[in-house]
């Protein structure tokens, strides 16, 4: 298979520094199987001709791979692949509200901000919601981990009242688990949206990633008698996106809540 690299003009498009997206075109060989574990990659020289950048630029690109031990340099005999890119996607992305609530159970959560007292959800959700709105919502901002690995930083609007019954489980996880212990309390309705964004500077910062990379941005509300008692919008690196259809399955059915 004939693979073309891009011409140096693309890499001139983005803001970027250029040794950081010769890594990540590197590292997506390696993730793809293009560059196979064991194998010596081409030279320096040769990628430097290839890609038309200097062999400073080059160096740093390849060493960005050798920090994160994808790749291993051994003078006099070249650069090889020593590992696969780490594991992608621990977690499946929740598509029903069962699902929301065994995912939500295995995130670490950290409390970043909250709200001293009562606020109103914002004037525009972000996604079609004919729901009535409560006089008052407790704010709360958060950062999952999982496995000690940012997954997640998260806006969450909890009915002032609800947020009431179990504050402190509130405060120190997701709270899809939290509502659905309520005994007497049946969400009738529940939605989700997903979308790709670029990352903001306090989104950039808690997940590590570069200010204005990709970011899937999800959007969910539930309600309880005609109400909205939910909010929060979340976002996440779009490593964790992966969505999975039988195509033949008449039962399937894919929406904007993904």
């Amino acid at each position: 298979m004939t693979v073309h690299s891009p011409s140096p003009d693309l890499l001139t498009r983005s803001r970027e520094p250029v040794y950081l997206q010769l890594a990540t075109i590197f590292r997506r060989r390696i993730e793809s199987g293009e560059w196979r574990q064991g194998e010596r990659i081409p030279s320096l020289d040769a990628l430097c001709r290839r890609f038309g950048v200097a062999r400073m630029t080059m160096h740093n690109a390849l060493s960005v791979l050798d920090g994160e031990g994808l790749v291993e340099r051994s003078r006099g005999r070249g650069t090889f692949v020593k590992a696969a890119c780490r594991a992608r996607r621990p977690l499946t992305l929740p598509v029903t509200w069962g699902q929301a609530v065994a995912v939500g159970e295995q995130l670490g959560t950290e409390a970043l901000l909250e709200s001293t007292g009562s606020v109103r959800l914002p004037d525009e959700l972000g996604m079609p919601c004919d729901a009535a709105r409560a006089d008052a919502y407790h704010f709360l901002r958060r950062l999952h981990r999982v496995e000690q690995r940012p997954f997640a930083i998260g806006e969450v609007y909890v009915e002032a009242q609800v947020f009431a019954r179990e504050p402190e489980a509130f405060r120190h996880g997701a709270s899809v688990p939290v509502l659905d212990r309520f005994p007497d309390m049946r969400v009738s309705a529940a939605r989700q949206r997903l979308s790709i964004v670029a990352a903001g500077a306090e989104s950039a910062a808690a997940l590590a990633l570069p200010v204005g990379a990709p970011v899937a941005e999800l959007r969910r509300y539930a309600c309880a008698d005609g109400v909205i008692v939910y909010y929060a919008r979340i976002e996440f690196p779009t490593e964790y996106v992966c969505l999975d259809f039988d195509l033949l399955d008449p039962g399937a059915q894919a929406g904007p809540a993904s």
